[in-house]
């Protein structure tokens, strides 16, 4: 039995899709509260539903009652700009220009948690904002059950 899932999402504009989930062997260190990886500014599961004002994206994993029972926190994984190496000012010689349709794609390693049936993905802007939510299927690709 695999001790992590392999979640892999694709993006393009605002669209985020969950394309596949696969088991993988790989043991993930949990952190505090059902966290893992940097999570400054989340509170620990259970603690409602707003897990802090940290301004980024995270990854819950939820269980058949829609709670949350491991969150990890992601260091935004969709580029919403690139970072030009030309620049006319030589103060300033990396400049950055935003994406207008911003095309890609990110993985998150999460446990294999015997009770997880649904994975959210959330954006937290001012306040926390759920993107979107899918079934959560061990071992299926393209993120079916």
């Amino acid at each position: 039995m695999s001790s992590a899932i392999r979640l892999t999402f694709e993006y393009q504009g605002n669209h985020i899709e969950l394309v596949a989930s696969e088991p993988v062997d790989l043991v993930i260190p949990a952190g505090g509260g059902g966290q893992q990886g940097p999570s400054v500014g989340l509170a620990p599961a259970g603690a409602g539903d707003e897990p802090g004002m940290a301004v980024g994206y995270r990854v819950d994993i939820l269980n058949a009652r829609g709670e949350r029972i491991h969150s990890r926190a992601l260091d935004n994984p969709i580029r919403e700009s690139v970072e030009l190496v030309t620049s006319a000012d030589p103060d300033r010689p990396f400049t950055h220009q935003a994406v207008n349709q911003p095309k890609g794609r990110f993985f998150v390693l999460v446990p294999a948690l015997a009770e997880a049936k649904e994975v959210a993905l959330l954006r937290t802007k001012v306040h926390t904002q759920t993107v979107a939510r899918y079934p959560l299927g061990h071992g299926t690709g393209g993120g079916e059950s």
